[in-house]
């Protein structure tokens, strides 16, 4: 792996506490380190506590990974300015921080993306708070911001939602556990977003807590 300061913070300071987030970040950050060049990494929903891992500190990650990649591109949006002004303190000028509407936002960067870049080579999608029990309108909206930058989504981009674990439906079994009548599928913000990438082809590359997709 290349980006060796990237991944000794990686390794030291963040992997623990990233949980049930570990793998799914190291494997989207194996990714990028693979590319060996800039990266140029879109954002919803920036870091809206300092050192509040277990909602992933993305951000933080994305500075850190590219303070390695001089030339790379990171833009995040949120709606909170708050979220925005606190995110700003904590990152290095290589991100650049918005406050607006994300499919707004998306929109726009589409029609002008950063200087060098065709294409986005990680967009990650976490900026509305999801209701696991009733997902539809975060669902919604990552797949609404999907649309909003389709024209940066290259057949190499990664798309990787958060809070996308699995459902099914299935019967219990007394104390023998239980059986399943439906396969599990993508469910929370990524509900929509995986049944789009299904009915198109898309590669789903890892599917936990967060799931995420190549091929669009």
């Amino acid at each position: 792996m290349g980006n060796l300061n990237f991944w000794k913070f990686f390794d030291a300071h963040a992997a623990a506490p990233l949980d049930h987030r570990q793998a799914t970040f190291r494997c989207a950050f194996e990714f990028l380190d693979r590319l060996e060049r800039p990266v140029f990494i879109v954002e919803t929903g920036c870091v809206r506590k300092a050192d509040h891992w277990s909602d992933g500190q993305s951000t933080i990650l994305f500075d850190k990974f590219v303070a390695g990649l001089p030339g790379s591109a990171v833009h995040s949006v949120d709606l909170n300015p708050q979220a925005t002004a606190l995110c700003k303190t904590l990152v290095s000028p290589a991100v650049d921080v918005h406050t607006g509407d994300s499919v707004a936002f998306l929109h726009g960067l589409a029609k002008n993306p950063p200087a060098g870049f065709l294409h986005i080579d990680l967009l990650y999608l976490d900026s509305y708070d999801v209701d696991l029990a009733a997902p539809h309108p975060s669902a919604l909206h990552h797949l609404k911001e999907l649309i909003a930058i389709s024209p940066l989504i290259g057949p190499d981009t990664l798309v990787m939602v958060d809070d996308a674990p699995q459902e099914a439906l299935f019967l219990p079994r007394g104390s023998s556990g239980a059986v399943f009548i439906s396969d599990p599928k993508v469910s929370g913000k990524g509900k929509y977003v995986a049944e789009y990438a299904e009915s198109i082809g898309a590669k789903r590359v890892f599917s936990e807590y967060q799931a995420a997709w190549i091929g669009f």
